[in-house]
């Protein structure tokens, strides 16, 4: 499965796609604007630990680069059981360099995601394409809390982005902090934004019910693309494996609609 997800990111990285939005005729979206997006996902666990699925709903307001706000409610299942959550974010450019962003979600039964969770974020924009980002997350579990505080950099190439990422997660109930790393490439095409991440290190997750969350060696990596279907229809597809050690290998699809009202 890693090399057959190889294959496919280098696929990914020389540009498929190209041709076909060579030929994309679709006028860009209105700055401010109005989507919609239903989305569902399923993963594999190896080890026996079976399958997880989700269903979402979105609803985003977006005034180009100016401020955004979103409301999303989606029904997890996961080691059988089921947990609804209710998220809320927004962002506003502060000035034309400063970007801030928060973003909030709730679980009522949180058998397995945070009861809470509240993040901060500020990306401080610079010259020459250059970007700089800080943020902090803190989840509530139901018997442990995990704070996750992560610095960012960003260039941006023509129809190019190019991040890396420094994230540091600490348990309530742990000494000491987890460390991991991450790198990510965007792509803006005419008619599709295509994306990759990988990442790597020690990361805080809740691997079951009735277990409390943990710090466990990671290793993901995804890929994903918003295909523009038309002036107000979006597909959006993308599939990962994250990898936990000493716990299972996930292997995840998810697809959505997005449609501009």
């Amino acid at each position: 499965m890693k090399r057959w997800l190889a294959v496919v990111a280098v696929a990914f990285a020389v540009g498929i796609p190209t041709g076909a939005d060579a030929l994309c005729r679709i006028p860009p979206p209105p700055t401010e604007r109005v989507t919609v997006q239903e989305g569902v996902s399923s993963a594999t666990l190896t080890k026996g630990r079976g399958t997880w699925s989700s269903s979402s709903l979105l609803v985003e307001e977006r005034d180009g680069n100016k401020h955004s706000a979103y409301i999303r409610a989606a029904d997890d299942v996961r080691f059988g059981q089921n947990d609804n959550e209710y998220e809320g974010g927004a962002y506003l450019a502060l000035t034309p360099h400063a970007i801030a962003d928060v973003i909030g979600s709730f679980s009522p039964q949180h058998h397995v995601l945070p009861a809470s969770s509240v993040q901060g974020d500020m990306d401080f924009r610079a010259g020459a394409g250059y970007g700089y980002q800080v943020g902090y997350v803190a989840r509530r579990y139901s018997a442990v809390d995990a704070a996750i505080g992560h610095l960012g950099m960003d260039r941006y190439f023509r129809d190019l982005r190019l991040a890396g990422t420094l994230t540091f997660a600490r348990l309530s109930n742990v000494p000491g902090v987890a460390l991991s790393e991450g790198i990510s490439l965007a792509r803006y095409l005419p008619c599709d934004t295509e994306n990759i991440s990988f990442s790597t290190g020690r990361d805080v997750e809740n691997v079951g019910f009735g277990t409390p969350p943990a710090v466990y060696h990671s290793l993901a990596l995804f890929l994903g693309d918003t295909h523009r279907l038309s002036s107000h229809i979006g597909l959006n597809i993308g599939m990962g494996w994250f990898g936990l050690t000493g716990a299972y290998d996930r292997f995840e699809v998810r697809i959505a609609l997005r449609e501009r009202l």
